[in-house]
């Protein structure tokens, strides 16, 4: 019977060397060291169990350390890459098998040396390895609470398989029932075979389940996120076609509201430029008839006549000039990418509106001092140079000021080139400085509101800012700053 004994042990040790040896070479494309470290246990682990089957054969040393030391490092690397699968951490579980595993190593190699029986060295390593044992079922218990798979299941089964059959042959042995030597056959050698072969295919089938489902599932959460990335970038690009439809139209309002608010600012200046531009006609038609009169005399005067054509070219180009200016504020340019001298953009637009703040006694400063042309659209930078002029005739000429004065100024600083606007008028009431840029905002009797509003958009369009600072009473200060670059 000793050789029906030791055969069969020799069976679990085949179990334990081809599983994993199987599993090992199976999965060994995934280079993944859960794997590798559970299958080297198992494979340490089988020939621990050739040697304690071989008492008799193999030297007390191997049978005693080599056997003994073999099997614990075999179980506690297979405890622990069983702990891979769950989230929490290594470290307790390691240097508990590390602290348990040498204690126990400790005091049995100590009973052997001290000679006690073999029933006793049989009774400590059934009854640890029925403790240790039990890891597997709590291992597998976690995993079951995280993701309630077969898996899970399997592996929890082989720790109560692998604890109850070692439990029973550890009473066993306490009772004096059954197998009284370690080869000896007995009901209690059978049934801890049995559970040993029984509970050594389970774990297997358990780990190897655990390790594909999660495989699978990382591989539909893969899928899963690459559905929705793909949604998500299908639906950002419909937006993004949208959004650059709603950008367009917007830069055409903004182009359509330029010329629009440009025609209704232009009311109180139109009569001042009616006005400005009536001299010189006037000139033209007087220096005209002079020149007639000198053809009708007998003695012509060709001095006078030749000073008074002059006069009238002179003249004609002056016409010329403030009808080109408005013509240049009035058109429909669409370049939005046009070399600008601000300076020039505003000497244009000063003479346009200097008419109309002669009218009210207002006096126009300039202070040019930037050097630098920038590229932008012209015509809407020019409406918001005239928006913020026509804005400040309008506070000025509000104002009890003895002199009414507005100061334009340009400059550069840091890559930036500034614009600036400053009146002594009377300023912009408290109460609307948190909505100055809101559209449909306005203090004006007459107004729209859309001034101020689209100076803003504009500016921001140029990658610029608009600012404002003023005190209630004591005159305004808007401040253009525009990027060089």
């Amino acid at each position: 019977m000793a050789l029906h004994t030791q055969t069969i042990i020799f069976m679990i040790c085949m179990a334990y060397l081809v599983m994993h040896a199987v599993i090992w070479l199976a999965l060994s494309e995934s280079r993944n060291t859960q794997i590798r470290l559970w299958c080297a246990s198992g494979i340490v682990s089988g020939v621990a169990v050739v040697l304690l089957s071989m008492r008799g054969v193999v030297s007390e040393f191997l049978f005693i350390y080599a056997g003994q030391l073999l099997m614990l490092v075999g179980n506690a690397g297979r405890v622990i890459a069983l702990r891979m699968y769950t989230k929490k951490s290594l470290t307790p579980p390691i240097l508990f098998h590390t602290f348990s595993t040498l204690l126990y190593y400790i005091i049995f190699c100590a009973a052997y040396e001290l000679g006690m029986q073999d029933s006793f060295l049989m009774l400590m390593f059934f009854g640890f390895y029925s403790l240790i044992c039990l890891d597997y079922f709590f291992v597998g218990l976690r995993i079951f609470q995280s993701t309630p798979t077969l898996g899970s299941k399997l592996i929890m089964l082989a720790g109560l398989c692998f604890s109850l059959t070692l439990g029973f042959k550890s009473v066993c042995i306490l009772l004096h029932v059954g197998a009284q030597n370690i080869y000896d056959p007995g009901i209690d050698q059978y049934v801890m075979m049995a559970g040993q072969f029984i509970a050594i295919t389970v774990s297997n089938i358990g780990f190897l389940r655990v390790f594909l489902e999660r495989k699978e599932n990382t591989k539909l959460e893969i899928e899963r996120n690459l559905a929705v990335a793909e949604e998500r970038a299908n639906l950002l690009s419909t937006h993004r076609n949208e959004l650059q439809n709603l950008l367009t139209e917007r830069e055409e309002i903004i182009r359509q509201l330029t010329l629009s608010n440009k025609t209704a600012g232009m009311g109180a200046l139109v009569a001042s430029l009616a006005h400005e531009l009536n001299q010189p006609l006037c000139a033209i038609r007087l220096n005209a008839q002079l020149v007639e009169r000198q053809l009708q005399e007998e003695d012509i005067n060709t001095e006078a006549a030749k000073k008074f054509l002059e006069s009238v070219i002179d003249d004609n180009r002056r016409a010329a000039n403030i009808i080109t200016k408005l013509r240049s504020m009035f058109g429909s340019q669409k370049d939005a990418n046009q070399k600008i001298d601000l300076n020039e953009l505003v000497k244009d637009t000063v003479s346009l509106v200097t008419p109309h703040a002669k009218s009210k006694q207002i006096q126009i400063h300039t202070e040019l001092e930037a050097r630098s042309a920038f590229f932008g659209d012209q015509t809407q930078l020019q409406q918001v140079i005239l928006n913020l002029l026509n804005n400040a005739v309008e506070a000025t000429a509000e104002s009890n000021s003895s002199i009414k004065r507005i100061i334009i100024s340009t400059r550069e600083s840091d890559g930036k080139i500034f614009l600036q606007v400053e009146d002594n008028g009377v300023g912009i009431p408290t109460e609307l400085k948190s909505s100055i840029f809101e559209l449909f905002k306005t203090t004006k009797a007459h107004g729209m509101g859309v001034g101020l509003w689209l100076s803003k958009a504009v500016v921001n369009a140029h990658q610029g800012e608009l600012q404002f600072f003023s005190e209630n009473g004591l005159g305004a200060r808007f401040v253009v700053s525009l990027p060089l670059l």
